[in-house]
């Protein structure tokens, strides 16, 4: 089969990878004697050459690639969920999505607090990932934006076509995702964004990626579909810990309740896949000279760095941990 008979095969009948690849070196008509009757009827009753026509069409205009489950550009991890797309629609640099992955997903009403931990991680894991994420407002937006910033690779996974800019004021971001990264879905161009898609979506960010970092979310998040996926699928699950009387923070802590990976670093990341980090001027150095200095309190540091006093403790219970500062009273010293 040619990939506009695939395509039709999927859009129509909605056939599976699992139905369609016994068949591939078939011919249409072949399969179709062989398939399951009822999807058959649907995709008779529902296929429609001008459809196929104006997808190919979008597809010249827009300059996207289609991308099967059996071609060379298909992301590994994917091929290894339940229930992979068939295909896969793609503008940008699809060779990235051959990488190291890990998604960063969160709350779109995300706290200052929320903002600032997701660029902390980001910054750091995007040296060793491609970071994925599904471009809404809030932490999606914030890790994209962050990977840009430093001149990583990053991926959105969109829960419409990818000619559709979703949400709209995303433009910019969109745009450069493209130019530095991969814009990706398994929907056909031209497919509005609907409640319905995002969840399924979701499955997609999970099973693309090593693992799922969840900042902040609450109960009721999206974040936390990407992670029962992620967890379904038998890939790590991190959350960064919140505040208990803080609804945003709700959903990761149950989340770490559940059993997923409790994370105050990157580097609690990074160790879970033997990886060191690589720390040119960092967070270290700056806190140990100023422990030296006489400034040895946490509203001191973050006063001094211009950064969040949550931000100046996560960094020292980590140097802590490391053995090389202790606490006493309300301040902290060298060992």
């Amino acid at each position: 089969m040619n990939l506009k008979e695939i395509f039709a095969l999927r859009l129509f009948g909605s056939f599976t990878v699992k139905e369609i690849e016994p068949h591939l070196e078939e011919d249409l008509g072949v399969f179709l004697e062989k398939a399951n009757p009822l999807k058959v009827r649907k995709f008779k009753e529902r296929y429609d050459e001008e459809v196929l026509k104006r997808q190919d069409d979008l597809l010249k205009k827009t300059k996207a690639k289609v991308i099967t489950y059996w071609d060379e550009d298909y992301p590994p991890l994917l091929r290894e969920i339940p229930d992979p797309p068939v295909l896969l629609f793609a503008l940008g640099n699809e060779s990235v999505l051959k990488e190291r992955s890990l998604a960063v997903v969160g709350t779109r009403k995300a706290s200052g607090y929320g903002l600032s931990v997701t660029k902390r991680f980001v910054k750091v894991l995007s040296k060793y990932f491609v970071i994925i994420s599904g471009m809404a407002f809030g932490i999606d937006s914030c890790a994209h934006n962050t990977v840009l910033e430093v001149g990583g690779r990053t991926v959105a996974i969109l829960g419409n076509g990818v000619d559709i800019i979703y949400p709209s004021s995303n433009i910019k971001l969109y745009e450069e995702i493209i130019k530095n990264g991969c814009v990706v879905s398994e929907y056909p161009l031209g497919t509005k964004p609907a409640k319905f898609r995002f969840p399924e979506r979701n499955r997609l960010i999970a099973g693309m990626s090593i693992g799922t970092l969840v900042v902040e979310a609450g109960r009721q998040s999206g974040a936390l579909i990407t992670a029962r996926y992620s967890a379904d699928y038998g890939r790590d699950v991190f959350a960064v810990p919140g505040d208990v009387d803080v609804e945003r923070s709700e959903g990761t802590n149950w989340l770490i309740k559940m059993g997923a990976y409790p994370v105050t670093s990157p580097s609690d990341i990074l160790g879970m896949y033997g990886i060191s980090e690589r720390r040119e001027n960092g967070e270290k150095d700056i806190l140990v000279s100023l422990i030296k200095k006489g400034i040895n309190t946490p509203d001191e540091m973050a006063q001094r760095l211009n950064v969040s006093v949550e931000q100046v403790l996560v960094e020292l219970t980590r140097l802590e941990l490391e053995g090389v500062v202790e606490r006493y009273g309300g301040a902290y010293r060298l060992i």
